[in-house]
C-alpha cells in the first residue's frame, strides 16, 4: 500500500507538501523525506507524535532513544508506519524545532492499493519551507535591524575614556 500525507504549516500558510511513501517504510523514511523535500539539515533532533482531532499530542515517535521510563514512545527507525497509522484522516505532529516548539501538520489524506513504492516521492510543492531554526529565521530578518543599532553605538577613543575616567594611575593612587 501506498500512503499520501498533506504536510501543512502554521507558520507559513504558502507551505504545502505532498509525499507519498510506501506503508511498510519507517518513520525514519518519512522524516529523511520531509528534511530532504524541506531542504533541512540533518543535523537537529526532530520527533513525529500522534495527534488527536486538535493535534493534541498523544504517542511520541522520537529519532533516539533517550531511556526515558514511564513515556509512551517508539523510536522512527524501528517503527514502520502501518503498525501506526491506518486510518484515512489520522494526523501527526512532526516537531523539527524542539528549542521553539514548531512543528509540521501532517494528515494521511489517501491510501492507495498501488504496488509497493521502491522511492518516496514528493508528489506536489507549494511555497517555501519555514526555516528550520527560529534564530536562522529571526537573524534574516533582524541582521539589518541589528546592523542599523549598531552603527549608532560609538563607544569613542581612548581619549575620550580618559578625559571621563582621569589616568589609570590617578585611580589606583587614589585608592
Amino acid at each position: 500500500m501506498v500512503y499520501q500525507f498533506k504536510i501543512t504549516s502554521i507558520e507559513n500558510t504558502d507551505f504545502l507538501r505532498i509525499v507519498e511513501i510506501d506503508s511498510g517504510s519507517s518513520f525514519a523514511d518519512l522524516h529523511w523525506c520531509i528534511q530532504k523535500c524541506c531542504n533541512y539539515s540533518s543535523d537537529q533532533l526532530a520527533s513525529f507524535f500522534i495527534a488527536g482531532e486538535n493535534y493534541g499530542k498523544q504517542l511520541e515517535i522520537t529519532f533516539l532513544d533517550f531511556g526515558r521510563n514511564g513515556t509512551q514512545k517508539e523510536i522512527m527507525g524501528r517503527t514502520q508506519l502501518h503498525n501506526i497509522i491506518s486510518i484515512i484522516g489520522q494526523r501527526l505532529l512532526y516537531v523539527f524545532d524542539f528549542f521553539n516548539d514548531r512543528s509540521f501538520y501532517i494528515e494521511l489524506t489517501e491510501i492507495s492499493m498501488k504496488k509497493n513504492l521502491q522511492e518516496n516521492q514528493v508528489t506536489y510543492q507549494l511555497g517555501d519551507a519555514p526555516a528550520q531554526v527560529l534564530e536562522e529565521e529571526l537573524q534574516d530578518q533582524g541582521l539589518e535591524i541589528l546592523n542599523q543599532e549598531n552603527k549608532y553605538q560609538d563607544y569613542g577613543d581612548l581619549d575620550d575614556y580618559t578625559e571621563i575616567f582621569g589616568e589609570m594611575e590617578d585611580l589606583i593612587e587614589g585608592d
